[in-house]
């Protein structure tokens, strides 16, 4: 069974942000969601296994095809790294707040992709994990 749930965040030019969400999402409309990103108008992308919007197990995609991705749970706090890349400090999310990262927490789209169907399928942490870095 893959995710529940996927939240598509929205800024249009000089309106309210807007939150889209499809509830059973195929691959493809994830995948479709995560390239459409361009760090403004579509910064953030979330994929969930529970029914509740607030599940801090949520897979977060922050950022754009352009500027990279920061793929990250809130609670208990895993982020995607690169062992042994730069700390300089990088916003994502240009139309609001911002998100703020390392460099070394940037994926490109490639990585984005696969470590998010990784979560897609499977729902878990330590499967992303194992993703990013193969025995």
């Amino acid at each position: 069974m893959p995710a529940y749930r996927l939240g598509v965040i929205h800024y249009p030019p000089g309106q309210h942000w807007t939150k889209a969400e499809i509830l059973s999402p195929s691959w493809h409309d994830v995948a479709a969601a995560i390239q459409r990103m361009d760090d403004n108008e579509y910064p953030i992308v979330e994929l969930g296994w529970e029914e509740f919007e607030d599940d801090e197990t949520i897979f977060n995609i922050v950022g754009g095809v352009e500027a990279g991705f920061a793929l990250f749970e809130l609670v208990p706090g895993w982020q995607f790294e690169i062992p042994h890349g730069s700390e300089d400090r990088v916003r994502l999310w240009q139309s609001d707040q911002g998100y703020f990262c390392q460099r070394k927490n940037i994926a490109d789209l490639d990585t984005a992709l696969r470590l998010a169907k990784v979560y897609f399928e499977t729902g878990s942490y330590a499967a992303v994990q194992q993703a990013c870095y193969p025995p």
